[in-house]
């Protein structure tokens, strides 16, 4: 009786070390448990800010390295991943929500070698008023696969059984990597960007990232040529689907590939390609992120609103809006869409002319022309703007400005150059009937919203709400418009219903 009464106890004391060895050891253990399912998804907070001249690392590049290490931790890890470029003042929503962690990286090259120093803090530790408690893992120069093989090891990630890998083996082609990465956005050196990748994706083809990277550049070449070729949207389909053989479920791959999908008027394809994803990557942003914009797309508000609430409980939207939620245009939550407009210190989002086109577009719908127009006029001086952007800011710059003979021959000329895509982007085209009416042309205006429904924009309830709209309202066109829309509409519904975000088994 004595025996069997000490038996509990003992496995009392042994659950106490054994508790008292987690804390030991540190916060990884946790990590891995919480990954298992034993707490809940772990949200990250990644920090990768620039790190100076002596680092031998300009900040695109850092940004860079922050990219791979948050494509381990998602692909890897299974983590919710937020990634900044400066670490925020107020920590208190790191404080508040369960199973957190901040990571800050500090990357340096020397040579060919790469030094990966990290510090993290748990935010179940951290006290409001009270400094915070790093735990730092200091690195030494590494040829850059074992840089990150540490990296993996500093927060517990164990690498899945996959087919391909994240990080280019030689240190060269790392490197490589690093540089066409950095250089994507910027429309002068696309070509530079796509040769350093393809060095990558031809030596080591069974390197994951590099082909989401190839796949990332094509797809942003054709975003900057609207008449591009059927053969190249076909590529860059191809290199991101080469990547998710590679990397089942990879986040930013998926993500990318359905929002090629969706502008393509593919939004059923792009539904099931993110839903069959979110099966190895049940609490990824970026999923959500694509979920809600093929959904919106699609006129399913309510599936588009749920995937962005649970996204937002995900990621800390707080330190970054993660999309811009036109969404909420729609459904009329005005002060939810402006906040996802907000300029953010050192974020890419900030040199492309989306968020100032869609300031302006936003002050355009509310009545106040003055704003609308310097916002468009800022959106057409983005630096690494969009081409599409800075044509239609163009346009409804001049509109604002009185001078409509100019915009009309501006819009012409941009719609018919349009017309050599393959599948326009059917909610941008919508934009393009909005000018048309805005100028008064109301037979082009009702030529482009019948394109836009043909061409996969289906939300029915812009098409109904859209101030820009109300001169077509009254057409018969317009009517036989609206019976197909909510016919194709009623479809979908009954395919994706709102409860498909819960359950993405």
């Amino acid at each position: 009786m004595e025996a069997r009464a000490r038996k509990p106890r003992q496995a009392a004391l042994m659950l106490g070390l054994a508790f008292g060895l987690i804390l030991a050891v540190g916060s990884s253990l946790a990590w891995m448990l919480a990954r298992a399912g034993a707490r809940g998804p772990v949200h990250i907070l990644l920090v990768t800010p620039a790190q100076g001249s002596a680092s031998g690392l300009d900040p695109a590049e850092c940004r860079a390295i922050g990219a791979l290490a948050q494509d381990r931790l998602e692909c890897y890890g299974g983590m919710a991943v937020t990634s900044v470029t400066e670490l925020p003042t107020d920590l208190g929503p790191v404080r508040t929500r369960p199973h957190t962690r901040v990571l800050v990286l500090e990357p340096r090259r020397q040579g060919n070698d790469l030094v990966l120093a990290l510090r993290e803090a748990a935010g179940e530790r951290m006290q409001a008023g009270e400094a915070t408690r790093w735990i730092r893992h200091p690195a030494r120069p590494l040829p850059p696969v074992q840089a990150f093989a540490a990296f993996d090891r500093a927060v517990g990630l164990v690498r899945q059984d996959v087919p391909g890998y994240l990080t280019p083996r030689d240190p060269g082609r790392f490197w490589n990597l690093i540089r066409a990465t950095a250089l994507r956005l910027q429309n002068d050196h696309m070509a530079e960007a796509a040769a350093l990748a393809r060095t990558v994706v031809e030596a080591e083809p069974d390197c994951g990232t590099g082909w989401v990277l190839l796949g990332n550049i094509q797809y942003r070449r054709l975003l900057n040529h609207p008449a591009a070729f059927r053969q190249e949207q076909a590529e860059a389909e191809t290199l991101l689907k080469r990547a998710l053989t590679l990397v089942p479920g990879h986040p930013r791959a998926t993500l990318l590939l359905s929002l090629m999908e969706s502008d393509n008027g593919n939004q059923r394809d792009a539904l099931n390609l993110l839903i069959q994803a979110r099966r190895y990557q049940p609490n990824n942003p970026l999923l959500l992120t694509g979920l809600a914009y093929a959904a919106r797309g699609a006129g399913l508000l309510p599936l588009a609103r749920r995937a962005m609430d649970l996204r937002d409980s995900l990621a800390f939207s707080e330190y970054l809006p993660q999309a811009v939620d036109i969404t909420c245009l729609y459904t009329g939550e005005i002060p939810r869409f402006e906040a996802s407009l907000q300029d953010r210190p050192g974020h890419l989002r900030n040199t492309t002319g989306v968020l100032a086109f869609y300031r302006g577009y936003l002050a355009l719908v509310q009545g106040d022309r003055a704003k609308a127009h310097a916002e468009f006029t800022a959106a057409r001086q983005a630096p690494h703007g969009y081409p599409n952007i800075l044509s239609l800011s163009e346009v409804f710059d001049l509109i604002l400005d009185g001078r409509k003979d100019e915009a009309w021959k501006a819009l012409r000329a941009f719609d018919q150059e349009r017309l050599g895509m393959r599948e326009p982007d059917g909610e941008f085209t919508i934009r393009l009937a909005e000018a048309y009416a805005l100028l008064g042309d109301r037979a082009s205006a009702m030529e482009m919203a019948t394109r836009a429904f043909a061409r996969g924009f289906g939300c029915t309830a812009w098409y109904e709400r859209s101030p820009l709209l109300a001169p077509l309202r009254g057409l018969p066109r317009w009517k036989a418009l609206m019976q197909h829309l909510r016919e194709r509409q009623s479809l979908m519904e009954e395919a994706f219903p709102a409860s498909l975000v819960e359950n993405p088994a």
